[in-house]
């Protein structure tokens, strides 16, 4: 075969590679791209399959803020938002925590049955939500944290993942490390908080993105538990913009263009560290 059939097959190939992830790319902006110009479009209980608005108003935002005033006068979006953004934070803020710090001891520490407790904490990620989500509710409500941030939170602050991220990537860090700290007088939690959290930076990148994204889109467990209009999240309120006969899809649209936002936000402020933090977290079994 001579060099010039190869690299005209290469050219073929790579060209076969870029049509196809073009094509997937579209795929996934589409839903997106209907979203926003139906947001854009004058408000109908009719669905438009037009990519682009043929009028263009933002009205849809503007009553779309102000939707939950007809539930509850003294609501409004702003409230679902800040519910939705204490909710996300304190999850991805403090499981990030509780993740590295379970990660950290069962990568360097030596306690007795500490491989177990990994697999266990790995079995975790087996189990569908839907089948703890009984007793949890039980616990919930025996605990009194029906219709509370804190029982939105507390559930969810320790995942199978980020434990299992966080340990794989300690494991890479030599105990070298350890040992200059220890000599330089650092306590456990000093050599945790001071050297190691600074190294994993990778991995809180991509874990932070993992969390908001999931804290940020919960919506079986509120729908569960909140009852009280003032405490639902955004994913949740959104709901309300659908009747019993009809959808107002300008609303709608509208709602869940505000809802994605600080998420894109995210994930843009982190996708550097999200890329690093998704291999290096998983270099060592």
């Amino acid at each position: 075969m001579s060099n010039k059939y190869k690299g005209l097959m290469n050219i073929i190939l790579k060209l076969m590679k870029y049509i196809i992830l073009i094509c997937g790319s579209l795929l996934m902006i589409i839903p997106l791209i209907w979203t926003l110009s139906t947001s854009l479009s004058p408000d109908s209980i009719v669905i438009s399959y037009g990519l682009f608005p043929k009028e263009i108003t933002f009205s849809n935002y503007i009553e779309a803020w102000e939707f939950s005033t007809v539930f509850d006068e003294t609501v409004t979006m702003g409230r679902f938002l800040l519910n939705s953004f204490i909710v996300t934070a304190s999850i991805t803020i403090g499981g990030i925590f509780v993740d590295s710090m379970a990660g950290y001891v069962l990568a360097k520490r030596n306690i007795p049955g500490k491989d177990i407790l990994f697999y266990l904490a790995l079995i975790t990620l087996m189990i569908p939500f839907y089948v703890i989500c009984v007793p949890l509710f039980l616990l919930a409500r025996d605990f009194g944290w029906l219709n509370s941030y804190i029982g939105q939170i507390v559930p969810f602050l320790a995942s199978g993942f980020g434990v299992f991220m966080f340990r794989q990537f300690f494991q890479t860090i030599p105990k070298e490390v350890e040992d200059s700290a220890k000599i330089d007088g650092c306590s456990l939690l000093r050599t945790y908080i001071s050297i190691m959290l600074p190294m994993a930076k990778p991995v809180i990148g991509a874990m932070t993105i993992f969390k908001a994204m999931w804290a940020w889109n919960q919506f079986f467990w509120p729908l569960l538990i909140i009852n009280d209009i003032r405490m639902k999240p955004l994913s949740l309120a959104l709901e309300m913009f659908r009747g019993i006969n009809t959808t107002q899809w300008g609303l709608l649209s509208a709602g869940m263009v505000i809802s994605i936002i600080p998420i894109i936000i995210v994930y843009l402020s982190m996708q550097n560290m999200f890329h690093k933090g998704i291999t290096m977290g998983a270099v060592k079994g």
